[in-house]
C-alpha cells in the first residue's frame, strides 16, 4: 500500500545487467524504496552520488575498474561522513570482505546467495542507522573481538592488505601479472612484490603454490 512518506532514493551500482535489472525489479515493488540511478564502475559510482544524493548504495564487490572497497575508500575520502550509506552485495562469502567493508567506511554487506527477504532486511536496517552483517559473520567479529578465533585459528588471508587480496582474487582468475598490473595501473615489479609479501603471509614456497592456492580460495569464496 502507497503512503505519503518519500521514498528512500537507491543506487544500484553493478557491472552486471541482469543483476541490475532483477534488483530494480525487486526495489520497485517497494513503497518505501526507489532507485534513483545506476552505475557500473568506479568513477561512475562517485559521479553519481554527487548528483544524486542516494540515501543509500547498493555496490557490487567486483567492477570492471576495481573494487568495491576502492569505490568506499574513495567516496569516504572525497565526501567525508556524507549522508549515503552503503550496502555490498557481493557473490564471495561475507568472510573474506565484510570486516573490510566496515573498515573502509560501508555499512553492510550481503551475499548474492542470499533471498531478496534477507536484502530487503539488510537495506531497511541500514537506512534505519544500523549496520547489517549476517549472524555467523556477527559470531566471528565478536569472537575475534575477546580474543578468539574461529575453529582455533585465525585465517592467514586475513592477514592480506585489500591491495593484496585483489591482487590474490586476480590470481585465482589465471590473469597474467602484465594484465593485474595493467587493470589496477601499477607496474609490473610492484605486482611481483605484492607476490612475495603474500607468500611469505601465507607460508607458500613459489609462484606455482600461490597460484594453486589463489585458485582453490577463489573456487571456494566465488
Amino acid at each position: 500500500m502507497k503512503t505519503d512518506r518519500k521514498a528512500f532514493k537507491i543506487l544500484i551500482v553493478d557491472d552486471h545487467p541482469l543483476i541490475r535489472v532483477g534488483m530494480t525489479a525487486l526495489l520497485s515493488r517497494q513503497s518505501d524504496l526507489e532507485v534513483c540511478g545506476e552505475a557500473i564502475d568506479i568513477d561512475e559510482a562517485i559521479a553519481q552520488v554527487a548528483r544524486l544524493q542516494p540515501d543509500l548504495m547498493i555496490l557490487d564487490m567486483s567492477l570492471q575498474s576495481g573494487t568495491g572497497l576502492d569505490v568506499i575508500k574513495r567516496l569516504r575520502q572525497t565526501s567525508g561522513n556524507n549522508g549515503t550509506r552503503i550496502l555490498v552485495h557481493s557473490m564471495y562469502e561475507d568472510s573474506v570482505y565484510a570486516e573490510r567493508v566496515l573498515q573502509a567506511g560501508g555499512n553492510g554487506y550481503v551475499n548474492k546467495g542470499e533471498t531478496p527477504d534477507v536484502l530487503l532486511t539488510a537495506i531497511r536496517r541500514i537506512l534505519s542507522g544500523k549496520v547489517y552483517l549476517s549472524p555467523p559473520m556477527t559470531e566471528r567479529m565478536l569472537e575475534r573481538s575477546i580474543g578468539q578465533h574461529p575453529h582455533g585459528c585465525a585465517d592467514p588471508i586475513q592477514q592480506l592488505t585489500d591491495r593484496e587480496l585483489e591482487i590474490f582474487r586476480m590470481i585465482g582468475e589465471a590473469q597474467p601479472t602484465r594484465v593485474i598490473a595493467e587493470q589496477l595501473f601499477l607496474s609490473v615489479n610492484t605486482i611481483d612484490t605484492h607476490r612475495s609479501n603474500m607468500k611469505k603471509k601465507l607460508g607458500v614456497r613459489n609462484g606455482t603454490e600461490l597460484n594453486q592456492r589463489a585458485v582453490q580460495w577463489l573456487l571456494e569464496n566465488g
